[in-house]
């Protein structure tokens, strides 16, 4: 019997089966979101502080969505990474202020009017961080004495997301890029608390005010997490202006083989930040024998929000942690705008990015497609890699499809 006969049968078989079990999930099979523990996906360091705590957990569209008082506002954050990202910025920033307070530096009050925006949720702030550019450069203007004068290009009355500018002024930019890395603050973070922070203690530096952030310490964040490419890229955000990162940004996307006009898309994104992008790029410089990485470019420009940047940001390490740690992968592969790549012992591995997945009407037509095409494809295998959580469930009806799964990742 023909050997291509057999596979062409088997493969028929095992879509005709595939088919045949989908048909049989009742909408019974189908899951809610579960009510949410907060100690099961929350380290202690996040559950609770001195200057924050959770007041609700819900869920949406597979993130989780967290309701945060804090010293300097009120939060709603949606995804874990960037729930993580804001409790490290509000806690430093807090523990900045009370320690100013604790040395009777008037520098307290200032930053402390500062991040309070009054008639307007810190909500706003987060999820629509443009929204309240006139009223904070209202607040400024009124609280800055002379010692902080200075124009602060991230509270303008006239913004635009798509320019995540350093303050013109290239000793208070020096300086601003200094004190972000002390204390692990994002320089191009999109949370105007970090943003006004940093300006108003650059521009105190600048002004001759030298101990504005001295005596501020590193211990606010932990830095004994990162890895060293984290390290990398934090050294080169301080060590760069804005033109320079860009160009290095450009190099090794070249080096890469990208096309340039994907490149020019990518530096002049208008949601991806500086950071977003210097990360991106610095992991994807480990991947210079994979082929097709265009089509990651491309399925990191669809990028709209700040939870998808960060999500990039996370994809790009996942690519590269699989790639040296499990196994040497040849091609990217866009599948219908879902990350996936090709291994060169010839399986196909997909990456899912919610923090909780469930199984659903459209997990399970999504997941039958992949397999599916895995299979009809001939693929040796397929896997699926999951950023955060595969429900139980989820889980069962995902082996049933023939996926290998590796859920939490990165961590």
């Amino acid at each position: 019997m023909n050997i291509n006969y057999v596979k062409f049968y088997l493969s028929s078989v095992f879509l005709i089966l595939m088919l045949l079990t989908s048909s049989l999930i009742k909408a019974e099979d189908n899951e809610s979101y579960p009510i949410i523990n907060s100690n099961i996906i929350l380290s202690s360091e996040y559950l609770s502080s001195t200057y924050h705590r959770i007041d609700a957990i819900e869920i949406k569209y597979g993130f989780y969505e967290f309701h945060v008082e804090s010293d300097i506002g009120s939060y709603k954050i949606l995804s874990l990474p960037l729930f993580k990202k804001r409790i490290n910025e509000i806690k430093t920033l807090s523990q900045a202020i009370d320690q100013y307070a604790q040395q009777n530096d008037g520098i307290s009050d200032v930053l402390r009017s500062q991040l309070s925006v009054s008639g307007e949720s810190a909500v706003d702030i987060l999820t629509s961080p443009f929204k309240t550019a006139r009223k904070l450069a209202g607040q400024l203007s009124s609280n800055l004495d002379a010692t902080f004068d200075g124009e602060d290009p991230f509270v303008r009355e006239e913004i635009n997301r798509s320019m995540h500018l350093e303050p013109h002024d290239p000793t208070i930019a020096r300086h601003k890029r200094n004190i972000a890395f002390q204390l692990g603050l994002d320089m191009y973070s999109s949370n105007y608390n970090v943003q006004s922070f940093l300006n108003t203690l650059a521009s105190a530096r600048a002004s001759g005010k030298v101990s504005a952030g001295a005596g501020l310490s590193g211990n606010f964040t932990s830095r004994q997490n990162r890895n060293e490419l984290d390290n990398k890229v934090s050294y080169i955000i301080k060590s760069k202006t804005l033109a320079e990162l860009n160009e290095y940004n450009v190099d090794i996307l070249l080096k890469l083989g990208i096309n340039k006009k994907l490149i020019k898309a990518f530096i002049e994104h208008a949601v991806l930040s500086p950071t977003n992008k210097t990360v991106i790029t610095t992991y994807l410089s480990g991947l210079d024998k994979v082929a097709r990485l265009d089509s990651y470019i491309e399925v990191v420009l669809t990028a709209d929000d700040d939870v998808k940047t960060l999500i990039y940001e996370q994809l790009s390490k996942m690519l590269l942690q699989y790639y040296n740690k499990i196994e040497k992968f040849s091609a990217f592969y866009n599948y219908k705008g879902r990350a996936a790549v090709l291994t060169e012992s010839r399986r196909i591995v997909f990456f899912e990015y919610a923090d909780l997945l469930i199984w659903s009407e459209e997990n399970e037509s999504q997941y039958t497609q992949e397999a599916t095409h895995a299979m009809n494809s001939g693929y040796k295998g397929w896997e699926v890699l999951s950023l955060g959580r595969i429900s139980p469930l989820a889980s069962q009806k995902i082996r049933e499809l023939g996926f290998k799964q590796h859920t939490d990742f990165l961590e």
